[in-house]
């Protein structure tokens, strides 16, 4: 099996966790991704990695190599299946090409695909098919629905289901166990973890007045920093704690409500564990799911710019909120219940039979 990633934050937990399940079930995987950290993170899991030369596919030209490097990679005697991040239409494009099946892995809300815009657009992608041999598409969500199956790592309850054809499986949040941060303990409770996201988006300002709100509030503070974001650039009150990162599966157990940016992987871990949220959605899909989790009450939405005062009263009124709490826990029931890491295996492997 071929698995066909890049380097976008939240997008790469739940291929490392669908990656490291197909090993465990017998397959042999190979990654298709951009060199580094992300490298690391697969081969630390066991997971055999090619490094595609490329961080981000957003020249032309890295288009073309891409899908050349997937054909390559699929092509006779190579992978029976490639499972790709939908937003490397390029990918998609070389799996279609090779004639194996194609998985793409919709890290956000099925019921918009826009993202699948961020890389590339119809014009370049038509270019590479018509290298490849095939047919142009009208539109780069095609890529998608027209695939033999859709792997979507949410839950039906937080988008709109009927939106999407048969071929679409949700399987859940698809979060990493703690790793090498088993064994975190929290440094009191009740225990608010504020957590804006691994990629810069000019969120210091944001967090700083969400540490400036809880400043002397009755729980404790846990905020973990994205690498670009140094904790000297911020000023924490004494009963919050500055930290780099650390995974989702070792802190949110202990946690009574995250703040975070609405990125849907953060939101997804957080229901994992039946911790309800407040986002403050910082831009790209973060509205819609921010929309989403106030939908399904399990969390409030507040603006970014909101006063510290505001940001305050919302954290406090949501660890008041039982019914709130109620309705996370439900969510959690309903991930566990549905084993996302084996139902998205079970279902590419129903595709090789």
């Amino acid at each position: 099996m071929l698995l066909v990633t890049w380097e976008g934050g939240g997008n790469v937990p739940p291929a490392v966790v669908l990656a490291r399940t197909l090993v465990e079930r017998g397959h042999d995987v190979q990654v298709l991704g951009p060199p580094g950290a992300v490298e690391a993170r697969f081969r630390a899991e066991g997971v055999g990695y090619r490094a595609s030369g490329a961080t981000v596919p957003w020249r032309p030209e890295a288009h073309h190599a891409l899908a050349a490097q997937v054909v390559d990679q699929v092509g006779p005697g190579g992978a029976d299946v490639a499972v790709v991040d939908y937003m490397q239409p390029s990918a998609l494009c070389g799996a279609e090409a090779a004639g194996v099946p194609v998985v793409p892995l919709v890290h956000t809300l099925f019921r918009d695909l826009s993202p699948m815009h961020m890389a590339a657009d119809v014009e370049g992608t038509n270019a590479v098919r018509t290298e490849l041999g095939l047919a142009p598409v009208a539109r780069l969500p095609e890529l998608v629905e027209r695939a033999p199956l859709v792997l979507v790592t949410t839950l039906e309850e937080l988008d709109r289901p009927q939106l999407a054809a048969g071929n679409v499986r949700y399987v859940g949040p698809l979060v990493e166990g703690p790793g090498p941060d088993e064994g975190w303990r929290p440094p009191g409770r009740p225990l608010v973890v504020v957590s804006l996201g691994t990629t810069p988006m000019g969120e210091a300002p944001v967090l700083q007045r969400v540490l400036d709100g809880l400043d002397g509030a009755p729980v404790q503070v846990l905020a973990t920093l994205g690498p670009h974001l140094p904790a000297r650039e911020l000023q924490a009150p004494a009963n919050a704690k500055l930290t780099g990162y650390l995974r989702h599966a070792a802190v949110l157990p202990h946690a009574d409500v995250c703040v975070n940016h609405a990125g849907l992987g953060s939101i997804g871990a957080a229901l994992t564990f039946g911790v309800p949220l407040v986002c403050l959605p910082l831009g790209r899909d973060q509205p819609a799911n921010a929309e989403a989790v106030a939908a399904a009450r399990v969390g409030r939405v507040v603006a970014p710019d909101a006063p510290a005062d505001h940001l305050r009263a919302t954290v406090l009124d949501v660890l008041a909120d039982v019914a709130c709490r109620r309705n996370a826990a439900r969510l959690a029931d309903r991930i566990r219940a549905l084993d996302g890491p084996t139902r998205a295996a079970e279902a590419i492997e129903s595709l090789l039979r």
